[in-house]
């Protein structure tokens, strides 16, 4: 082989490898999870969302909602009665871990 097609074939290795190196999950350079609540709820009635105190949004009757990209770690999480804002359920704190699906449910 000459030394160009040697140059070559480093110079494509060394892309491959810098390259695959950029291939790692955003949750695991960014210490992500995600968090799923379940609405169960046996009334047909929706569920406002608050982690740590921000509203996350409504998950409906029936459905699940996903919430990605939380720190991992411990977070409170409150479902409240979209339309009256008492609780649904009782305050609980899941531990998102990092790059993995954790789950809650209320059937209220």
């Amino acid at each position: 082989m000459t030394k160009q097609r040697v140059l070559f074939f480093i110079a494509i290795f060394i892309s491959l490898a810098l390259l695959s190196a950029c291939a790692l999950d955003d949750c695991a350079i960014n210490n992500w999870g995600t968090l799923s609540i379940e609405n169960q709820s046996q009334s047909g009635r929706a569920y406002k969302i608050l982690i740590d105190g921000i509203n996350y949004g409504i998950v409906g009757a029936g459905d699940t909602k996903e919430f990605k990209k939380l720190a991992a770690g411990p977070h409170v999480v409150q479902i409240l009665f979209a339309e009256s804002g008492y609780a649904a359920c009782s305050v609980s704190a899941p531990t998102v871990i990092k790059c993995q699906k954790t789950g809650l449910k209320c059937s209220s």
